[in-house]
């Protein structure tokens, strides 16, 4: 599956993996040097898969994995040769009437 524009994120390419009510989960690809914005307002997990991107004073390299809890948003910076991110958002958020056993 090819890598598509994604909307309203100007740079950023994306290949839906999986989505519904509770989650989405993709692929996302970072171009280099680029600070990029997430919402994370649903929680959200990341896996980096090549290159990285720093939040703050926080690496996050190939294998590394952040958790962000409902009510979070994550401004990144892609390094100099991108960021290609494994992303799950949503799936962290209460909703009502929702049990789990």
């Amino acid at each position: 599956m090819p890598f598509t524009p994604a909307p309203a994120r100007p740079g950023v390419e994306v290949i839906p993996l999986f989505r519904d009510e509770r989650e989405d989960v993709r692929l996302e690809r970072w171009p280099p040097n680029r600070t990029v914005a997430l919402d994370a307002s649903g929680g959200a997990e990341l896996l980096v898969l090549e290159g990285f991107f720093e939040d703050g004073e926080d690496r996050f390299e190939p294998q590394s994995w952040l958790r962000l809890p409902p009510g979070s948003a994550l401004r990144a910076k892609a390094g100099p040769e991108g960021c290609k991110t494994w992303i799950k958002t949503g799936h962290l958020r209460r909703i009502e009437g929702l049990t789990r056993t």
